[in-house]
């Protein structure tokens, strides 16, 4: 019997199932490992186990070359596929190169090398430590992907909102592949998160040839990781788009010299095309090679055995039936106390099992360890197969004990909302689990307020001053650890209460309970709400001050550019870039200007006024309000509960702001067009075409627009929420009317922050834009009040050179149309165009004379801005850091 060399092995899923294939097809089946205790399927398996060290190809080679009748060597795992290769290679059995294999492996080598074949692929950057991501980030857009150099099944995978989210992700993406396979990575990659629709496609190639079996639609589970939850094949797309994409992916293939073998490549379409995740020169995992089978009606496991025993490839016919994966998730660490499916399977299910077993301890990963059970299913419909495959999922019976030391999963009781449990169903509606990433700033606040409330507590001597600093100490834990503990935490009433929770747990819940003394979640949110209005005006502001500094810049270098002033897209005047960018700094400047304004109405705390009627405990709201950093508390307690006018005010200037913003995008735009080209924007902030390889498409400029949709949104989202609400505490008001605040933060963060790149790295077509001037006919207006001044009424003026104008040739070259202007009007037509835009220096014109005293103007209003917005920051600031020495001084005095 010729025998088959396995090198590693999946832990779960097709690992097993090769095995047993290549026993049914009549090898004798061999397993090299450096630990058989990663494989539980070992147990009952008829594969003959060798243990060796696999990560030296040597050791492989003298155990291959000492199998009886070897016909072929393959891995299916991820991390050992190159030592396979290479091992295969090294003793003339087929195998993949391995030069293509290691490429694909180091996903940095493989994005470059397919930027290098002109396939499209995110932005990517490589870190080796913090230092490098924070400055990393610093050239990035929010949000981004980090993951590993190396890895499979989204181990390590995080989608990041922010910078410590991102530094966080980094730490742990280093080291995520040690409990795995043994494997650390200094290395790791920032990615641009593409939004869009994720597919595989499945793709064999033999001979040199890549053959696609099928493009399958992913399903992912809830952000910020990236566990495939489900798989649909064949996609639901039109049969054209499939085979596109069919073509796309093996093109891929071929761009990376995989010449042999299955390769498993990711995608995200796109409205310019798809885009490549990544590429994995393996069979693909998650089930779906046995989906693939049982939906073509040819295995795919033997097909590719028999390629590598070098039996020969028949391509398999294309499918007429329908397969779905459905895999469940644990929600939360602790001892599996029961895992069973409820209903038997109805005829869909091809097959259905359990990867957990009752009795063992689950730890939360982010990737795929935290499936415990699958059902793939085939119809002659998909989305037969798919309901099916959900029904069987949602069969299961399935329950987690938390243990002691995995309280940062386990739900608490809370005792301090009367015991009330919410429906499941209301929950996910309602309540999803906490994500740090999405609430951890909501959470600072939280951790902030309980500061300035506790240190008010123990100076009134209505909470001890060791009970006090308890809770403090605790605290700062939470703030020190970033509210990890809360991480993906049930909150069925909310965050406050999941926190409060937290914190009974660590402080003991007699202590825990003084913290909500002489307070309500009413006060409580709508203090929280106005620190959030209050830090996401001042980030607005920051970045607003950013693109000043460069439309300064800029409108520095280019005010002595000729340029062509529109009205209404028609030429109008002789102008320059730098009359065009001070305009827009202007109007950035009276929007920043209405945001301080703003800052310093932020001025009065509602903490105090409780649910909206006050308390009868005498605490003192003035020193929690300066511990806050605001003026004074509120005059009325149901004022503070019920107004959320600061909010709407603010959503106000910053959709006045997209608005703006979009306006000159619009026109940039414009700009970059053939018809018009004034400017040009450099290829890194510029895409190509999928079909057209002339195009250079300016899309960040649509995103500046689009993002004007989505703050104007969020505007009317929270006045139509606000507007028929009761004048008391609402959610209407507390929770629709101010959650669109961060939606609206970060999209017109991202148009601001694309202006700043644009304005900053754009360049001017000095030649397009004077060649548009060269005819002499903005310059008419000019003429019309030299004329005027001479004594002849404007309007008659006006109607002689429009009718001047009217009788020049437009068929004529620009010269031969100025000559008859010249000849026409003598010498109050300006000799040149830039006599002509010099003469326009009074009303704020683009004269260089008038330019000038703007941009005295423009610095002085702009370090003054600047300096306001300091002063009222330093306010904060101290606030901060007063409310930080009593906080120590109360933890080190008890």
């Amino acid at each position: 019997m010729s025998s088959f060399l396995f090198v590693e092995s999946n832990t779960t899923g097709t690992g097993e199932l090769l095995i047993k294939r290549a026993k049914v097809l009549g090898f004798d089946p061999y397993l090299v490992t450096r630990n058989r205790a990663r494989y539980p399927f070992l147990e009952k398996s008829d594969v003959q186990v060798i243990e060796a060290e696999t990560r030296s190809p040597d050791k492989v080679i003298e155990i291959a070359t000492k199998l009886p009748g070897l016909a072929g060597i393959f891995s299916s795992s991820d991390y050992f596929v190159e030592s396979a290769s290479k091992v295969a290679r090294a003793i003339g059995l087929p195998s993949a190169n391995p030069e293509a294999i290691a490429r694909c492996r180091n996903k940095w080598k493989q994005v470059n090398e397919l930027e290098r074949k002109s396939v499209s692929v995110p932005e990517t950057r490589l870190v080796t430590s913090v230092k490098e991501v924070k400055k990393a980030l610093a050239e990035s857009v929010f949000p981004v992907i980090i993951k590993p150099i190396s890895g499979s099944g989204s181990s390590g995978v995080r989608l990041c909102e922010n910078t410590a989210a991102a530094v966080q992700a980094f730490e742990e993406a280093k080291d995520v592949l040690l409990d795995q396979v043994d494997l650390g990575s200094p290395e790791v990659l920032i990615q641009q998160y593409i939004e869009g629709q994720e597919y595989s496609a499945e793709i064999v190639v033999s001979d040199g040839m890549p053959y696609c079996l099928g493009i399958v639609a992913k399903h992912k589970g809830p952000p910020p990781c990236f566990v495939e939850i489900g798989h649909d094949f064949p996609a639901s797309l039109p049969e054209p788009s499939l085979e596109e994409l069919g073509f796309f992916a093996a093109g891929t293939v071929l761009a990376l010299g995989l010449d042999f073998g299955p390769a498993h490549v990711e995608f995200v379409t796109t409205e310019t095309g798809p885009v490549v995740i990544e590429v994995n020169p393996r069979l693909a995992g998650g089930m779906i090679p046995v989906m693939l089978s049982k939906a073509l009606g040819t295995s795919v496991l033997d097909l590719v055995i028999r390629l590598y025993a070098d039996a020969g490839f028949a391509p398999p016919r294309p499918s007429k039936r329908a397969g779905a994966i459905r895999f469940r998730l644990a929600d939360k660490s602790g001892k599996l106390k029961r895992l069973a499916f409820s209903r038997s399977k109805e005829p869909a299910v091809v097959e259905a099992g359990l990867l957990k077993t009752e009795g063992e301890e689950i730890r939360i990963k982010g990737d795929f360890r935290d499936r415990v059970a699958y059902a793939v299913t085939v119809a002659d419909e998909l989305e037969t197969a798919a309901a099916a495959a959900e029904r069987m999922i949602d069969a299961i019976a399935f329950e987690i004990e938390a243990t002691p030391d995995e309280r940062d999963n386990t739900r608490f009781s809370e005792p301090a909302d009367g015991g009330w449990t919410l429906h499941p169903e209301a929950m996910k509606l309602l309540a999803p689990p906490i994500e740090i990433s999405r609430d951890g700033r909501l959470l600072q606040f939280q951790a902030t307020v309980d500061e300035a409330h506790l240190v008010m507590l123990a100076d009134q001597g209505l909470v001890s001053r060791a009970v006090a600093a308890d809770l403090l100490t605790h605290i700062l834990d939470f703030q020190g650890e970033e509210f990890q503990s809360l991480d993906g935490r049930d909150a069925p009433r909310g965050l406050y209460l999941a926190y409060e929770a937290e914190l009974a747990a660590r402080a003991g819940a007699e202590r825990a309970g003084w913290l909500h003394l002489a307070r309500s979640r009413n006060d409580l949110n709508a203090t929280i709400s106005l620190l959030s209005l209050r830090e996401s005006v001042c980030s607005v502001s920051l970045e607003i001050g950013v693109a000043q500094d460069a439309l300064l810049q800029r409108a520095e270098e280019a005010s002595s550019l000729l340029a062509p002033l529109y009205s209404q897209y028609q030429i109008a005047l002789p102008g320059s870039p730098g009359h065009y960018l001070l305009g827009v700094f202007f109007a950035l400047g009276r929007e920043r200007e209405r945001l301080h304004r703003l800052l310093k109405d932020i001025r009065v705390c509602p903490m105090g006024a409780g649910a909206g009627g006050g308390t009868s405990i005498p605490i003192d709201c003035s020193q929690t309000a300066s511990l806050l950093g605001f003026e004074m508390p509120s005059f009325n307690s149901l004022d503070a509960v019920a107004s959320r006018d600061l909010h709407l005010h603010g959503l106000s200037i910053f959709t006045s702001v997209s608005i703006l913003l979009s306006r000159v995008a619009q026109d940039m735009q414009v700009w970059t067009t053939r018809e018009f080209a004034l400017i040009e924007v450099p290829r890194n902030l510029a895409g190509g075409s999928s079909m057209l390889p002339q195009k250079k498409n300016p899309y960040l400029l649509e995103h500046i627009k689009g993002s004007a949709s989505t703050v104007m949104g969020a505007y009317v989202s929270a006045a139509t929420a606000t507007c028929k609400s009761p004048f008391s505490n609402s959610i209407e008001s507390s929770n629709y009317g101010c959650s669109p605040l961060q939606l609206a933060e970060e999209a017109l963060t991202r148009a601001v922050t694309l202006t700043s790149l644009i304005v900053r790295f754009i360049s001017f077509n000095a030649t397009s834009m004077r060649r548009n001037l060269e005819d002499g006919l903005a310059m008419t207006t000019v003429a019309a009040e030299r004329m005027a001044s001479r004594g002849t009424p404007f309007r008659e003026v006006h109607t002689q050179i429009g009718a001047i104008a009217a009788r020049v040739s437009q068929e004529s070259c620009a010269a031969k149309r100025r000559n008859e202007l010249v000849s026409e009007l003598g010498d109050v037509l300006p000799a040149s165009p830039e006599e002509g835009r010099d003469a326009l220096r009074f009303g704020g014109g683009p004269g260089l004379t008038s330019t000038d005293a703007q941009f005295s103007i423009a610095k002085t209003q702009f370090r003054e801005t600047e300096r306001k917005l300091a002063e009222i920051r330093e306010g904060w600031a101290w606030a901060e850091m007063h409310r930080k020495r009593r906080v120590t001084d109360l933890i080190n005095g008890h």
